[in-house]
């Protein structure tokens, strides 16, 4: 028998081309291409305006997220419900089932990277260490034990997945870092060529310029915090390959994990036939799995990327895939121990316990934690959000930015927006659009409201001023500013003229600027206009937005809520059979498990339900829902199916069905339902109706 490394280091015969081997090159190829493309057009440089004002992109940029399994999997977890488009993740993960972790071999573009930066050690990591190291290896199983950890942190209610997920890791690198440092250093460059005293050299970099600028570069030179550390980050990742193939793959990725626990069912396995095996282990050289498909040894099915290199490298076709293989040489689960399964599942439920503990967003606000419109409720914001970093990468104005200690631990790597750095576009739905998980649900420009388009407006938080720092209040200096850049209609920031006095004692006229309160929406656009350098005279913080009920100025005492639901009696002959049940935003789902979805991006802040008998034995149930505003409503009426309805005269809208009734009023959309279906049943509909419409004027 021959030595490993004196037959690994001989010279091998000329390398046969398997045919998927090379079909698995374009795929990965085609597919980077595909993630590079449509991250670089995920922003305003790519979005059609529509004459509402509407912006919108012509690109399906959330495509890798919807294809991903983990995110599909810990966002219904943690949320309760799978938000829309994320289905689309069981194209990967019913045929993993049937052919093993293909995803990552074939299409992962982080996958891609790792491999293309571990052939860059071929060429000097020969023989003996190289074949050593695409061996299998105990510390594989890290990314299993990741894995349970990070469900089980989904299960009680947060997607701190997304940091490890490698769609979401490759995205935030790419987009937050790496594309900005790219387009910093090609504006540096071609402007340094740009300024060359030959002639042919700057017409040559304009022209660069000018297409690079067209299908490459940002429109304008994005910033965002943390830039360094996540380029650092990323590019150690990548590092880590020149020492061990595919590291990130084999050790820490917990989608691969996710695969490889599926992929033990598959029924397209590797095949070995010893026979033909004489002991050269070029079967390792450019193993990507470290799943040891040598002879001898069984092969590990969970650790496979189907790379087919094995097949392609073994020079007496002794390996070959085939469907439903001998199981005698096969290792099919992940080599997991209990012990170690079991503690990792007991840190992942001690982990969120600990952060919230400790001070996180959900326990105590920072006041300059300002999410981006549309945005959950910070308990679903955070249940769903996944760190993608695509609304920041879409926003126009680079006010969106990965949180640092605004939303504590929990919230690490979150949007928040920082109106210093940039301002909410009054017309961009981007961050909606672009949001892979629903933690930003899609919104309109007429939703949002900021141009006087007369629906209730979407609230980021408020503008206070600095009067010790303000111009016209501290220093008698004109300044209008502020008032100029509020794009509200009618504006949130108005000016009096006051007479004050001068360090002379001298008494000029100066306007001085006010906030109404009731028609700030918090866009941040005062605070980044801003002239006082340092602190702003006048700042945003997240109090009064609209996602949020409790986080409101309050002006004087709370007053009780009024009931809103007709109690026992109320309705002539109608008593209540059963008390009536409150549930808010967080806890519908527990109410209307599977369509909360639909409710939460309408703008649902609390729900209502109750239980009616009728004298004569009509049993009637009553879902209220309380909207932000009416447009929400309206939303909520017109995603209901017609089929089989009749339109009635009842509040500002209705429909009348055999068994259902449901109309809207201002800002509530009430559905009642009867359990038969009789002429009597329908009769009482309409008077139980009637009588709730009356409770809601």
């Amino acid at each position: 028998m021959r030595n490993a490394g004196q037959s690994a280091e001989s010279k091998p015969p000329a390398r046969r081309r398997f045919p998927l081997a090379r079909l698995r090159v374009v795929s990965q190829s085609v597919f980077l291409f595909l993630f590079f493309f449509l991250l670089i057009h995920t922003g305003v440089r790519d979005a059609i305006y529509a004459p509402r004002g509407d912006t919108s992109l012509p690109w399906p940029v959330r495509f890798f997220f919807n294809i991903d399994p983990f995110v599909a999997i810990t966002s219904a977890l943690a949320a309760h419900s799978l938000p829309r488009g994320l289905l689309w993740s069981l194209a990967i993960l019913i045929p993993t089932f049937l052919l093993g972790r293909f995803f990552c071999g074939w299409i992962c573009p982080l996958g891609t990277l790792n491999q293309l930066c571990s052939s860059v050690r071929s060429g000097w990591k020969r023989g003996p260490r190289r074949i050593a190291a695409n061996r299998y290896h105990g510390w594989q199983r890290i990314k299993y034990y990741l894995l349970i950890a990070l469900l089980a942190v989904a299960a009680l209610g947060s997607s701190l997945g997304g940091v490890l997920d490698p769609i979401s890791f490759t995205a935030r690198s790419l987009g937050l870092s790496i594309l900005p440092a790219a387009d910093y250093g090609a504006n540096a460059l071609f402007g340094w060529l740009g300024a060359s005293p030959l002639r042919a050299l700057q017409a040559v970099a304009s022209g660069l310029h000018i297409a690079l600028n067209y299908i490459l570069l940002n429109v304008a030179q994005p910033h965002f915090r943390q830039a360094f550390f996540l380029g650092v980050l990323f590019l150690g990742v990548l590092a880590l390959n020149l020492g061990i193939t595919r590291f990130w793959c084999r050790a820490i990725c917990p989608l691969g994990a996710l695969l490889g626990a599926c992929s033990r069912w598959s029924i397209l396995g590797l095949e070995k036939r010893s026979a033909n095996c004489q002991d050269c282990n070029r079967c390792l050289l450019h193993c990507q799995g470290g799943d040891d498909p040598l002879p001898g040894a069984k092969w590990r099915k969970s650790e496979c990327h189907l790379c087919m290199n094995c097949i392609d490298d073994c020079p007496e076709s002794g390996l070959r895939f085939r469907f439903f293989p001998p199981r005698l040489t096969t290792i099919e689960a992940p080599d997991l121990g209990r012990r170690q399964a079991l503690t990792s599942l007991a840190a992942g439920a001690a982990a969120l316990p600990l952060m919230r503990a400790g001070g996180s967003a959900r326990a105590g606000r920072d006041p300059r934690l300002i999410r981006p419109p549309g945005a959950l409720d910070e308990s679903g914001f955070l249940d769903r959000c996944i760190r993608c970093g695509a609304c920041m990468k879409a926003c126009p104005n680079n006010a969106i930015q990965p949180a640092w200690q605004e939303a504590g631990v929990e919230g690490f790597w979150t949007p928040v927006i920082a109106p210093r750095i940039g301002y909410c576009e009054p017309t961009c739905t981007l961050c909606g659009e672009v949001c892979p998980t629903g933690a930003i649900g899609a919104f309109s420009a007429r939703e949002k409201g900021w141009s006087g388009g007369g629906a209730q407006p979407i609230r980021l938080g408020t503008a206070f001023y600095d009067r010790g720092r303000c111009l016209p209040w501290a220093m008698a200096t004109e300044c209008i500013v502020c008032e100029e850049r509020c794009p509200t209609s009618p504006k949130a920031i108005y000016l009096v003229l006051a007479e004050v006095a001068d360090s002379t004692g001298a008494k000029r006229q100066v306007r001085q600027p006010w906030i109404d309160a009731e028609r700030c929406v918090g866009c941040g656009s005062c605070e980044y206009a801003c002239p006082v350098r340092g602190l702003p005279a006048i700042y945003v913080t997240s109090v009064g937005e609209s996602r949020s009920p409790g986080n409101q100025l309050l002006l004087g005492r709370a007053q009780p809520a009024p009931a809103l639901l007709p109690a026992s009696g109320e309705i002539p002959g109608w008593t209540q059979s059963r008390p009536l049940r409150t549930f808010d935003a967080q806890s519908l789902w527990q109410y209307v498990d599977g369509d909360a979805d639909r409710y939460l991006h309408a703008g649902v802040q609390r729900t209502l339900t109750a239980d009616y008998r009728s004298a004569e034995g009509v049993e009637l149930t009553v879902d209220l829902h309380i909207m932000t505003n009416a447009d929400g409503a309206r939303r909520i009426m017109e995603s209901e199916s017609t089929a089989g309805s009749r339109s009635i005269t009842l509040g500002e809208a209705a429909r009348a069905y055999d068994q259902m009734l449901t109309f809207r009023q201002g800002a509530s959309f009430v559905r009642i339902v009867a359990f038969d279906d009789t002429p009597r049943t329908r009769r009482a509909l309409v008077e139980m109706a009637n009588g709730v419409a009356r409770k809601l004027r």
